[in-house]
């Protein structure tokens, strides 16, 4: 019995060590670079609740956008499994930043993780009155927020998403953020719809891939290395 319960127990403490990660690599999801087509974002405007526009090569977080609440849902499918150029299950996140390329300075946005999935034709409506950070649409914790200003022209905004990066990749269900503005000053950024793939929104993760452990049982019951 004791055998057999460290042959059950004992590839899960070497798989819960540090040590059974291996080297760092690094990984980009950006639409159009390298295949990947799986970038999913779109605006909600209260003030167009049943309008679609993931189409539109930009997009808005304004909590009041003449008049009406906007919001963007944003989301990379695809990202974590065994097919190449995604992240591996159970990895270990060394760091993971999203990154838009923002034009219009705002007021400050939080970044929120979705809880509930959405479509890529979602609206204000079809999302019931748009995203609540409530705990149950989306995470009362924010990932993280914009602050200061950006350049005349367009700013690159980094967004640290190591955290939730690291739920997805340990099995959790993927998604994806709201951004929610914090006041009547629009924020705006280019979508993956725009012409320019380098302005896209895009996801860089650093990750650590477990480690193949090769275990063999021996003929009198032991476990080998």
């Amino acid at each position: 019995m004791a055998k057999l319960f460290w042959l059950l127990v004992f590839p899960l403490l070497l798989l819960a060590s540090p040590s059974c990660f291996g080297q760092s690599s690094k990984i980009v999801f950006q639409n159009g670079i390298d295949g990947y087509q799986g970038t999913v974002d779109t605006e909600i405007w209260a003030l167009a609740p049943t309008t679609l526009l993931e189409s539109n090569p930009n997009a808005s977080s304004d909590a009041n956008n003449d008049g009406g609440e906007s919001q963007v849902l944003i989301r990379f499918d695809g990202i974590i499994g065994n097919a190449d150029r995604t992240v591996p299950l159970r990895s270990h996140i060394v760091s993971a930043r999203l990154l838009v390329s923002a034009f219009d300075q705002g007021s400050t946005v939080n970044l929120h993780r979705m809880l509930v999935p959405f479509s890529k034709s979602a609206t204000w409506s079809s999302v019931i009155d748009g995203v609540s950070a409530d705990g149950l649409e989306a995470s009362r914790q924010k990932d993280s927020f914009t602050f200061g200003k950006i350049a005349a022209n367009t700013s690159i905004v980094v967004f640290d998403v190591t955290d939730t990066v690291q739920a997805w990749a340990s099995g959790q269900a993927n998604h994806g953020w709201v951004f929610l503005n914090t006041g009547g000053n629009g924020w705006d950024f280019y979508s993956s719809e725009f012409d320019d793939i380098g302005q896209r929104p895009k996801l860089v993760v650093e990750y650590e891939a477990p480690a193949t452990i090769p275990i063999a049982l021996s003929t009198q019951g032991t476990i080998e290395r």
